[in-house]
């Protein structure tokens, strides 16, 4: 079991299942209406946390009824929520989603509130939990300066850095701080990137790039397709996705980066870990819902082990 740091975004999701999206100027019905716990922060604190780690999370709610209830939803699953700001003037992020029936392909619209509002001195303000993680994992749901100063603070005490850069932030600073891992899906890698990379045939131009940027490595989800390593510690590797029939694709991505940070945390393998991040983004896809649909680390071992 080891320790894991997120730091990141906490919202309350509004989640409507329709047959298409909405044009712009149409109002369409929705199929079903439900309100959720999300944010790529807590998703992902909540995915490692189901897969065994010890969890603690660093972010921002409001004081309302939504910020209450998720810092106490979060302490019943574990995750360590003494690095949560409560704020007074803001309310608690939340989340307009929209699911396809027929393919489970979905789209988002962010309302920052709280998130938006944690500074970088809150962050280190939490030097400690940040110490005690074997790895601390952020997302770019809030304020880029936060990022930048927990994942500065992160490796000089021995804590390896994952980001997620998600959604994309063309305001982060590349090559301004060391980075052990990036955890990316196609659309953001060709943005980091300057180019779309397809195989591991691509490595040599990857690294050269990733080595300018000051990334060890950089890991590249592919939806249904396999994920690629291109490392410049580590031999690169592609690792098969499993395959599946998706019901609801929100939060899969969350749950991988979840997943490997515990899965790292754990064993420092990095293959394994990969290996297991992808089969639980996998089976998340197979509910509805993004934290609801996390599967729990018996099911990953599961799949890994029917699938050798």
């Amino acid at each position: 079991m080891g320790n894991v740091v997120v730091l990141g975004s906490l919202n309350y999701d509004c989640l409507a299942v329709v047959d298409e999206f909405p044009k712009p100027g149409q109002t369409l019905a929705a199929r079903t209406l439900d309100f959720k716990l999300g944010g790529k922060g807590a998703n992902q604190a909540v995915a490692a946390a189901r897969q065994g780690a010890n969890v603690a999370m660093i972010g921002c709610v409001g004081d309302d009824g939504a910020g209450v209830a998720y810092i106490d939803y979060l302490k019943r699953r574990n995750v360590v929520t003494a690095g949560i700001v409560v704020r007074e003037e803001a309310p608690t992020g939340t989340a307009l989603i929209c699911v396809r029936e027929r393919d489970g392909e979905n789209t988002i619209v962010v309302g920052g509130g709280a998130n938006e509002t944690l500074t970088p001195a809150e962050v280190e303000a939490q030097q400690p939990l940040i110490a005690m993680g074997r790895i601390m994992l952020a997302q770019l749901e809030v304020p880029s300066a936060c990022v930048v100063a927990g994942l500065k603070m992160a490796r000089p005490m021995g804590t390896a850095t994952c980001l997620n850069p998600s959604p994309w932030r063309d305001d982060f600073p590349w090559g301004g701080l060391e980075l052990d891992f990036v955890i990316v899906n196609e659309e953001e890698a060709a943005a980091l990137l300057g180019r779309r990379c397809w195989h591991l045939g691509d490595a040599d131009w990857v690294l050269q790039r990733t080595g300018a940027l000051r990334i060890d490595t950089l890991i590249v989800t592919r939806g249904a397709s396999s994920t690629l390593a291109f490392s410049s510690v580590m031999p690169c590797i592609e690792v098969p996705a499993m395959k599946v029939e998706p019901v609801d694709t929100v939060g899969a991505g969350d749950c991988f980066a979840g997943a490997f940070a515990a899965r790292w945390a754990e064993n420092r393998e990095f293959e394994k870990s990969l290996r297991a991040a992808n089969v639980a983004g996998a089976l998340a896809t197979l509910e509805r819902g993004a934290q609801e649909a996390i599967p729990p680390k018996e099911a990953v071992d599961e799949a890994l082990a029917n699938l050798s």
